[in-house]
């Protein structure tokens, strides 16, 4: 019998830096029936030429403009029927046995919508895998905080149970393409080549994946963790832990403005999409006091996050619009998600 087909997905934008090195993880998997694809968004330096060099049978498929991370992610699925698709970001180095691992992973769990890879943190300056945790998933919290699981922890094994978890995260998910099928929506915007989307295009890049996981959840299927799925992610930003208020600052210093807007506005966004209303309300005492924290903290130290605010009220409507139709066949409810808020 033979092994059921599974579709690696490059997305990529300018990937010089990494892309040598992601394409011989890739060259090395153990499993014998892949197919791999390059999509390109728009890269304006040497990315293409490398993949030639290294990869000359590889198909790469030139996007007309960046369609950033979601929108190349989108398109990319038209190229393929695989029944399952690797979403692979460059700066990513699967281990040999990723594929291999992941597909008994997902057959053996045939609910499982997606499966998170144990990440550990690559060191590019040296090409090594080092012992600590880059993520193991996202977990939520009663105050709709969002963290990694696991992030600049060292590896020591807390994480070595295979298990159902709140949300996967998006360096190199390995997807059912049943799962993406069940809960993929029309467009915004018409287009008549591509009329559906998976991650959410108007989030435009962050936390599109704690959306489509959420939305997972809703359509009956797991975000699925096993820790012998092994991958290792370069992470461009947020290396280490925020510890006290002080090194909380710190560390919001060291990401990007425009990150931060982004990542703020899109999580209320996913939550005005998916949160039961009856959690948000029992939650109250434990959310509400964060988010005028952090209101506070924004007017103080970071008045260009406020946009965040202006942002999420804009796209309310336009939210609470796709809200109805996922809850329209919604399979779970309010009780078998609040078990994700610690």
């Amino acid at each position: 019998m033979q092994s059921p087909l599974v579709s690696i997905h490059l997305i990529v934008k300018d990937g010089e830096k990494y892309i040598r090195q992601c394409l011989e993880h890739v060259q090395k998997q153990t499993y014998p029936n892949i197919e791999f694809r390059v999509f390109d968004n728009a890269s304006t330096d040497r990315t293409r030429e490398i993949v030639k060099e290294i990869m000359p049978s590889a198909e790469i498929i030139r996007f007309p403009k960046n369609y950033i991370l979601g929108g190349g992610f989108n398109r990319s699925l038209s190229w393929s029927r695989a029944p399952y698709v690797v979403g692979l970001c460059v700066d990513v180095m699967m281990a040999p046995d990723f594929i291999e691992r992941a597909v008994a992973v997902a057959e053996a769990h045939p609910t499982a919508g997606v499966v998170q890879a144990k990440v550990l943190r690559y060191d590019y300056e040296h090409a090594k895998v080092t012992s600590i945790i880059d993520t193991t998933g996202m977990q939520i919290f009663r105050s709709r905080r969002i963290i990694n699981r696991g992030h600049g922890e060292e590896d020591t094994g807390q994480y070595n149970k295979a298990e159902e978890i709140f949300c996967y995260e998006g360096a190199v998910p390995f997807f059912r393409r049943e799962a993406l099928e069940a809960i993929k929506m029309p467009k915004s915007k018409p287009d008549a080549e591509f009329p559906y989307e998976y991650l959410d295009e108007d989030f435009v890049w962050y936390a599109d994946e704690l959306d489509l996981g959420w939305r997972l959840h809703h359509a009956g299927w797991m975000n699925w963790y096993d820790p012998t799925v092994l991958a290792a992610h370069d992470r461009q930003t947020t290396k280490k832990l925020s510890k006290g208020y002080r090194g909380f600052i710190e560390l919001r210093k060291t990401i990007p403005a425009f990150k931060r807007v982004l990542d703020w506005r899109n999580q209320r966004l996913a939550f005005l999409k998916n949160d039961y209303l009856s959690s948000v309300l029992k939650d109250v005492f434990f959310w509400l006091p964060r988010e005028m924290m952090m209101f506070g903290y924004f007017i103080i130290f970071e008045r260009t996050s406020l946009w965040a605010y202006i942002g999420m009220l804009r796209m309310a409507p336009l939210m609470l619009r796709k809200r109805r139709a996922i809850l329209k066949n919604d399979k779970t409810n309010a009780g078998d998600i609040r078990k994700w808020f610690l």
